[in-house]
């Protein structure tokens, strides 16, 4: 559809790389390392579980004074995304540049701090109440950037992030728009924390995606900006592309509030799509980064999910899920998974599965268990599922 959209910047901080430097990110993916450990942000003694994957906080200011982590995190991986595309305020900036930013969360964990305060006799900063909006990041980094073009956040649950990059996507390839910057962002916060708790959805050690013994997912936290351009406009500022992004689609499981339809059919119907609308087919496809949450429910639906998708490609193809390694950053993921395929294009290297030791016999595809893998990877596919069946796919590919 349109003329082609080009990524030509990439920003992402994550537990592992708190300072945004990439390379250690994918170091330290690649590795098969895993960030989940003792929650340090707030007191979860008093709850069943006590693990998350948080991004060092002290790393993470470096001397700033921004108080919303989530905002910080937006801050930093947006900065890096527009360094790496070789922009900044002032100079080379299209006139219609804009952002679009998933979120589930917004500034939850500003709203947290106000209101402990207040239960403590302390008025409360004013500072952290105007953070804590769903739009405030979005709005702060346009001003940051001196954006004059569309300002927009989006909350689809758990696929938050992918559809911002499929919305910044579509708004750039039916002209609307110039360039976009597009992605998530997520802080871990107490009140998402106590509701995964109550739906007894967490592990209390590691999370183990596609494994027989897995037993929930972790909460996690971070933030990926991707910048996306049209390609003449890209080419003609001199712009080094990542990648592109092919295509996108999200469709509906219309079932229920929380859990995913058993047989995956939404997901399945996202990866149908998305398939069509970039005009590539099942064995096209070299790669898949997965929801793989590590829940029971997740881990089969998706599976089948994509099998019912790909048909007899699915056996062929590696798919892993990142959620081992850092938990699950609800807005941010997709994003984060985003980066992984353009990663994965570049270096021709497929990042394991965490923690996939014993794989479960109805999760029968290839996870990649053990470690990172040499595959020649030109056309990726990314897939999210959320709550309320909220199912988004991209496709993303190398660039000749």
């Amino acid at each position: 559809m349109g003329e082609p959209v080009l990524v030509t910047g990439l920003g992402i901080v994550t537990p592992f790389n708190p300072d945004g430097d990439r390379e250690r990110f994918w170091a330290s993916l690649c590795a098969g390392e895993a960030a989940v450990g003792a929650i340090r942000s707030f007191d979860a003694s008093a709850y069943p579980c006590r693990v998350a994957a948080e991004v060092d906080r002290e790393a993470l200011y470096a001397g700033r004074a921004t108080a919303d982590p989530a905002l910080r995190m937006a801050e930093r991986a947006f900065e890096r995304a527009l360094d790496d595309a070789g922009l900044a305020r002032g100079r080379g900036m299209p006139r219609r540049a804009g952002i679009i930013l998933g979120t589930v969360l917004g500034g939850t964990a500003s709203g947290e701090r106000y209101l402990r305060a207040r239960a403590q006799g302390a008025p409360g900063a004013t500072e952290t109440l105007v953070q804590y909006p769903l739009r405030a990041a979005a709005h702060a980094l346009a001003e940051r950037a001196g954006f004059s073009g569309p300002v927009l956040t989006v909350s689809t649950a758990c696929a938050s992030g992918t559809d911002a990059i499929g919305l910044a996507y579509r708004r750039i390839a039916s002209g609307a728009a110039d360039m976009l910057v597009a992605g998530g962002v997520d802080a871990l916060c107490e009140l998402s924390f106590s509701g995964f708790c109550a739906l007894r959805a967490l592990t209390t050690d590691r999370v183990r995606p596609f494994s027989r013994n897995r037993t929930g997912l972790a909460l996690g936290e971070g933030a990926a900006f991707l910048v996306l351009e049209r390609e003449r406009a890209a080419k003609q500022r001199g712009a080094t592309p990542l990648g592109r992004i092919a295509g996108y689609a999200t469709r509906s499981d219309a079932f229920h509030l929380t859990a995913p339809h058993r047989d995956g059919r939404g997901l399945a119907a996202a990866v149908k799509a998305v398939l069509a609308d970039g005009a590539v087919g099942p064995a096209q496809i070299d790669y898949v980064s997965a929801h793989g949450t590590g829940t029971p429910y997740n881990d089969r639906m998706e599976t089948l999910a994509l099998k019912a998708a790909l048909g007899a490609c699915a056996a062929r193809v590696p798919i892993s899920s990142v959620k081992g390694a850092l938990g699950h950053a609800f807005g941010a993921a997709g994003a984060i998974e985003a980066a992984v395929c353009l990663l994965a294009i570049r270096d021709g290297v497929v990042p394991p599965t965490a923690n996939l030791e014993e794989p479960d016999p109805e999760c029968d595809l290839d996870f990649v268990p053990g470690g990172a893998r040499r595959v020649a990877v030109r056309t990726a596919l990314t897939v999210s599922a959320g709550f309320g069946g909220q199912n988004a796919a991209l496709v993303i590919r190398g660039c000749p």
